[in-house]
């Protein structure tokens, strides 16, 4: 049965329609591309620009990981993945920072801007609306808006190709934005494959989760978004807890943990490997079936590498949807961040405090 055809048995389940949102993953990045192709930067950029500084949480911060691991080896200019409250202490008017707040509301991103402004870094502002457009209006930021209406995990395919088109008008060479619409186009002629790998991870992990076991995804660079992207989506989307680990780095602490009894099953994102990093898995995978650890690998598709993290993100997108639906969950609302978001509101009034 194809992912289409599942959407009656789900529609009243599923009311926010979370399920429909992320079968429109490709036609979503082919308009995103066309709405952004376009983009220009309308301030003074440093010459030369010392690094690029995308602030934002949660869903509005996947867009500057999936660019680190994209342009990881290929482009000179760092780009700095933040999420945090403040800024760090050798950010200066050398950077340039991008703001990303889907709801233009986010606390931690707007003070990171305000920030910015005193000391002279200059700003794009990525929103929707809120807040954050309106101080991008008051302090002369140029403003890139992202369509509303949307939970802000579901608009990664505007969020990141509005990132790529700011890069793009960094330096033109990238022609990210034109890629992201061929790739886009690529994929969509293998989205059957997609939804079948994703409702055999669906149903593999919803046994796992039925035997009282919690999953640890693990990656390795240039797919470390991708890994961590599909530890979000679960705790967002499936209402899950899930975590997210780093290989090497994990070779190097986590692993000693697998010598005592656990209740873990492992989740494996693998693409083209060179020996280095090959020899490392099979020791792990082996490590694995020694001690009975359930594992899943999961490989992308597409020939570039663009290709193969977009194929990723919706498999694993389309996944974690699904497996809310599969445990009767509503994948859309998420009610203890909204309880968060109120008590803060209630606490702090993030106008009064911004000294503008």
């Amino acid at each position: 049965m194809s992912i289409e055809q599942l959407l009656p048995r789900y529609s009243n389940l599923d009311r926010g329609g979370m399920l429909k949102r992320v079968l429109t993953y490709f036609a979503d990045l082919e308009d995103a591309a066309q709405r952004y192709k376009d983009t220009r930067l309308e301030r003074e950029i440093p010459d030369p620009l010392h690094g690029v500084i995308v602030t934002g949480m949660g869903g509005s911060f996947i867009g500057a990981l999936f660019l680190q691991d994209l342009l990881y080896d290929s482009w000179r200019t760092p780009i700095l993945a933040l999420r945090e409250i403040t800024l760090p202490a050798f950010a200066d008017k050398r950077h340039l920072l991008v703001a990303v707040s889907y709801s233009g509301n986010t606390e931690e991103t707007i003070r990171v801007l305000v920030e910015a402004r005193r000391r002279g870094i200059p700003v794009v502002a990525v929103t929707s609306g809120g807040l954050m457009a309106e101080l991008a209006e008051k302090l002369s930021y140029q403003l890139v808006r992202l369509p509303s209406g949307l939970a802000p995990r579901a608009a990664f395919p505007y969020m990141v190709t509005a990132l790529a088109a700011i890069l793009d008008a960094l330096d033109p060479s990238l022609r990210l934005v034109d890629s992201i619409k061929r790739s886009s186009l690529n994929l969509a002629q293998c989205g059957s494959d997609m939804q079948r790998h994703a409702l055999e991870l669906a149903d593999w992990m919803l046994n796992n989760y039925g035997a009282n076991r919690l999953p640890i995804i693990y990656a390795y660079r240039p797919y470390l978004s991708a890994g961590y992207r599909f530890k979000t989506q679960i705790n967002e989307n499936a209402k899950l807890h899930a975590f997210f680990s780093e290989i090497p780095e994990s070779n190097h602490n986590e692993i000693m943990g697998w010598e005592s009894p656990s209740n873990l099953f492992t989740v494996v994102i693998r693409a083209e490997e060179p020996p280095h990093m090959l020899h490392r898995m099979e020791f792990l995978l082996d490590l694995w079936s020694k001690r009975g650890i359930p594992y899943r690998e999961v490989k992308p598709l597409g020939g570039s590498r663009l290709e193969k993290l977009l194929s990723l993100f919706f498999t694993l997108d389309l996944t974690s949807v699904l497996l809310a639906l599969k445990r009767d969950v509503d994948p859309t609302p998420v009610e203890t961040i909204s309880q968060l978001k109120k008590y803060l509101d209630s606490r702090i009034n993030i106008r009064s405090s911004l000294d503008l």
